[in-house]
Order: C-alpha cells, then structure tokens, then sequence
C-alpha cells in the first residue's frame, strides 16, 4: 500500500453557503470547523508548487483562500451561481 501526504487547512468563512449548506442545515449553528484536504499530484506536488499543470490545479478547490483570491475556473463559478 502506497502513502500518500495530503495538507489540511481551515476553510474560510465565505466558503460556507456554497459548499457545507447541508451541512449547515443539519448542524443549524455555523460556523463549524471545516478542514477541506488537499492531495498532491502524482509526482507529489502540492497546488502552489511550481510545476503543476493546469488540470491538476483545477482539480480541487481551495477553499483557505478567499473567494477573491481563487484562481479562475469551475470553483468560482460554482460558488457564483
């Protein structure tokens, strides 16, 4: 079996509606600790290390960061809507 190392880091606040709403739901007392994980690439290569591709970088959102300071793509426009 292979390991693997992953990084958690707490969610920002703003992040909360659009991605935990059910979680809100349930749990009816935000905010609530929320570490979303982050996995590297196959050669072991975290988001912000310099050579990652593309499709990797927009593979997972990175929810730590504010909403302003996300990179463009599928995440953005997800939590846009």
């Amino acid at each position: 079996m292979e390991e693997f190392s992953v990084a958690l880091k707490e969610a920002d606040l703003r992040w909360y509606r659009d991605f935990f709403g059910h979680a809100i739901a349930f749990c009816r007392r935000p905010p609530f600790p929320a570490l979303p994980m982050a996995w590297p690439d196959a050669e072991g290569r975290f988001l912000r290390q310099s050579g990652t591709d593309e499709h990797y970088r927009q593979s997972q959102p990175q929810l730590w960061l504010k909403p302003a300071q996300h990179p463009e793509g599928a995440w953005i426009r997800l939590a846009a809507r």
